[in-house]
């Protein structure tokens, strides 16, 4: 299953934390009953056909988003980012993001090598042997 992630692009599901319903973009106010904060937290309706769930991006940019799929046919239909939704670029369904990392070229690579080197480790003398005293004879 892939996620459209709007800061990153389409990504795998595993590098994503389920969170569960947006109910809890709301929570019970501080005066609320028992009941009702019993409800919020434990009791959700398992609902089959098109839901709207809390993803964060743990495994890219650190988002929280707002994800549409279905629960049938596992089709995610769209994916939002739940704060900031305005300062977010938007990124053409089929491009591809930009690597986080530049691409070492073939001329820089003897460069890396040698700084992965570790330094040379110094040698060390061996001791030398300890005299014995001469016995007498």
């Amino acid at each position: 299953m892939k996620i459209p992630c709007p800061l990153c692009g389409p990504r795998d599901r595993r590098e994503f934390y389920y969170y569960g319903s947006p109910d809890y973009l709301s929570p019970v106010g501080q005066d609320a009953d028992l009941d009702a904060l019993d409800n919020q937290l434990f009791l959700r309706d398992n609902i089959a056909g098109q839901v709207q769930d809390l993803w964060y991006h743990e495994g890219g940019c650190a988002a929280w988003l707002k994800v549409t799929r279905n629960t049938i046919s596992h089709a995610v239909l769209g994916a939002e980012l739940v704060i900031g939704a305005q300062a977010a670029p938007k990124l053409a369904a089929n491009a591809a993001p930009k690597p986080a990392v530049k691409p070492v070229t073939a001329a820089a690579k003897p460069a890396v090598k040698a700084a992965r080197k570790p330094a040379a480790m110094p040698t060390a003398k061996p001791s030398p042997k300890p005299r014995t005293p001469k016995k007498d004879a």
